[in-house]
């Protein structure tokens, strides 16, 4: 199954998008919010064996339609620029129902500030409203990560509480915010 947006195509991952998953995937800039990371190519490998096979909708891979130009020259259509993940009812302290599903996505680095994340969670939430009997759409953020509260913004979701020592890595506990949308049904 796939996505289709203005400027994207989201569409399932599969092992060939390596070399692309990995420009972002190792990318410390852009795992310094996140759970994982910064990949190494084994990693990353892994990490697209259990997305490939885990199927729709667990994880979208997003992708240009178009050529765009990045801060390292130009990035051809088709590229895996980021993903977005959908996940189900055993994902930490959230509420336990099936009518509940949270998100997570990366972009990759040079194109940040672009509105991708935006347009392509939202047409991730439009698909699973049709195919699913969801009420409510979650996303967390680290507090001091400005940049994905903003899209949750842009995207109806209102901060909902502060989750104390929600994630450990490196040995540190992180805090997280825990955004909400509901939807009417």
């Amino acid at each position: 199954m796939t996505l289709e947006t203005a400027r994207l195509l989201l569409r399932p991952f599969t092992t060939e998008d390596a070399a692309d998953v990995h420009v972002y995937a190792s990318d410390p800039a852009v795992c310094r919010f996140t759970e994982w990371g910064p990949n190494s190519e084994e990693d990353t490998r892994e990490w697209l064996e259990d997305a490939e096979a885990a199927g729709i909708p667990a994880h979208w891979a997003i992708t240009l339609r178009d050529d765009a130009v990045g801060a390292a020259g130009r990035i051809p259509a088709g590229t895996v620029v980021g993903g977005v993940g959908v996940y189900g009812e055993n994902r930490g302290p959230l509420d336990a129902s099936p009518s509940i599903r949270e998100l997570g996505w990366v972009v990759r680095r040079d194109l940040w500030g672009r509105g991708i994340a935006t347009e392509a969670v939202r047409a991730v939430i439009e698909a699973l409203i049709e195919q699913d009997e969801l009420e409510q759409v979650h996303a967390r953020c680290r507090p001091e990560h400005k940049a994905s509260a903003k899209v949750m913004a842009h995207l109806g979701l209102s901060l909902v509480r502060r989750i104390e020592n929600d994630v450990e890595r490196d040995g540190q506990w992180m805090h997280s915010d825990l955004y909400a949308l509901s939807l009417a049904r």
